[in-house]
Parts: structure tokens; sequence; C-alpha cells
């Protein structure tokens, strides 16, 4: 049986591998739906009361102006609150979500970043891997925690099941030049995803979860926020995003893809530990090697562009 560099439920030989696998038959059934769909839902984990306390944190910390944090937070959102509540660290790390992940893709997962909503984001269609990828491709994923009841009127979570299987989209795909991108090229990265999904067979499917719903995406499924019918709604919810062990992690949105030349996320923290996680390939040692500012390559012995190489030299 042929093996890839992919995570198994991600792999097109999934129907050959998971004969093999002894796990349980509900297990099975999980697998099944994330390799099909991109995503599961898991209903029942966490206490009323520990969703309850990632609220009052949300709002006397994270929403709070005068609670000092040094990560980034606005009126819609907090991010890496986990950093100053023990309560989102908590659900961030559960042990049901970190053994689901486990099974799904046979390495140990690394939280490294929460975000806390207050109400619905309204976000186009995009795919997590253009924030977060890793060599080998697919070892990301995202856990959404519904902390209220989602109804259409507070801009539900929309996802296109399937759409998971669709190459890893990035600038390379439709700018035609070499430039570097940014934050500031995004939207076009979004009115991409939109056009490309209303040209795909895929139906839009909206996530009108109860409180204490989790949804485990895929990290290229392709998703995003309804509008907000009722502008007076809330919708509490957290997002924690997982890398997994053993790979090379990097953000393609500021990655030069066209030269091959990488955005190593090169201090990134596990949430679990407060350690910084070590960047390998499968185990295996991969040499970084400088090109320019904050962009790497892979390995020494790659063949990098006769400037590039120079550049590397002078650094």
């Amino acid at each position: 049986m042929s093996q890839m560099n992919l995570p198994w439920v991600e792999s097109p030989f999934f129907s050959d591998i998971i004969k093999t696998k002894n796990i349980s038959e509900e297990d099975k059934k999980i697998a099944s739906e994330y390799y099909e769909n991109g995503f599961i839902v898991i209903n029942n984990i966490f206490s009323n009361e520990l969703i309850d306390k990632v609220k009052s944190e949300m709002n006397e910390k994270g929403f709070n102006e005068n609670f000092p944090i040094q990560t980034f937070r606005n009126n819609i959102r907090i991010q890496d609150l986990w950093q100053y509540s023990d309560a989102v660290k908590e659900l961030a790390c559960h042990p049901k979500i970190m053994d689901t992940l486990k099974m799904l893709y046979e390495r140990e997962p690394v939280p490294f970043q929460t975000l806390n909503f207050k109400v619905g984001t309204q976000q186009k269609a995009h795919s997590d891997t253009l924030h977060f990828s890793s060599l080998p491709a697919r070892y990301m994923c995202g856990v959404w925690v519904a902390l209220e009841d989602i109804t259409e009127d507070n801009g539900p979570l929309f996802y296109y099941p399937g759409s998971h299987r669709n190459p890893e989209y990035n600038f390379s795909d439709f700018k035609n030049t070499t430039e570097d991108t940014s934050y500031e090229n995004y939207p076009e990265y979004e009115t991409f995803m939109e056009d490309l999904m209303e040209k795909s067979s895929y139906k839009k499917k909206k996530f009108l979860a109860k409180k204490g719903d989790v949804l485990i995406w895929s990290s290229n499924i392709i998703h995003g926020g309804s509008p907000v019918e009722d502008p007076q709604s809330t919708r509490y919810s957290q997002v924690t995003h997982y890398y997994f062990e053993n790979c090379i992690y990097y953000t393609p949105m500021l990655s030069n893809m066209v030269t091959k030349e990488l955005f190593i996320r090169r201090n990134l923290v596990d949430i679990k530990t407060g350690k910084i996680v070590e960047q390998n390939f499968n185990g295996n040692v991969a040499q970084l090697v400088r090109t320019r500012g904050s962009l790497y390559a892979i390995n020494n012995h790659i063949k990098l562009p006769k400037i590039l190489r120079f550049l590397a030299s002078k650094l």
C-alpha cells in the first residue's frame, strides 16, 4: 500500500489505510466523516461552568480596555487570550479535543493560537492554509467552539463540505508577478476564493450550533462567517488553531511561494507547555537557510535562483 506525506485522514489511500487501524468503530466513523467532509462535529465535551468562565474572562480581560494585554484585540476578537486566561487555555487543551486530534493525525497536537470572538466575523470564504501551513502539508486544523447558541441572526459560521480536497491556494495561483505579498493583499485572495466557490460544485452550509458544540475542521476547508442579521446580537465563540509535531511551520501569506522562500514561524509556542516548538521534517533535522529578511529556504542543498544564492551568502 502506498504512503504519502499527508495525514492519513487526508490521504488518497484512506480507504485502504483505515482497514489497518486498530481503533474503535466510533473513531472509524469520525475519521471517515473527516476524510469525506473535511470536518466533524462533537457535542457535550465542555461543562457549562467552563464555557461561562471563558465568556466572563473575555469580558473582564479581553474586551476590557483597562486590562493590559500585549496581544491583538479589537471590538470583535482577542488573539491569544490564553496568555491571560486559564479558562481559555483549558478549553484549548481539553483532553477530549487533544485525544480526537491525535487519533485523526497520529501526531501530538500543538495548540498555538486562540481567537475569542464576541460577535460574528462576517468574514469572506477562505482557507486557513494561507495563514498556517506546514511541511509535510496539511498538519494543521482548527477547532471552533460555540460559547452560546448560534442562530441565523448572529452570523453563523459557514463552510463548504469536501472543499478541503482543493489545492492549497495562495497568491501565486492568481497574481502574475513574483513580488512578495502581505496582509494588505488579503482582499485579493478573498475575492479569488469567493469566485472559486461560486464556480464550484460545493454546497455552502451553515453551522447553527448549540452552546458547547465543537466543530473540528481540516486546514484547507473553505469557510467564513455569514452576515449578522441582528446588529444587537452577540456570537461568543473560541477558535483554537493546532499544528502537529515533527513539521516545519510557515505562513504562505507572508512567503514568496514562487521562489519557494518561506516565512517560517520560528517562535511558535505550544500553549500546553509554554515552550517554543522544535521544527523538523518528520523527525528529521531540516536546516533553514535565510535568504533575505524573514524569508528562509529549506536545506542548504536546495538550488535557489542565482540571485537568492548570492543574497543567502551575504546574510
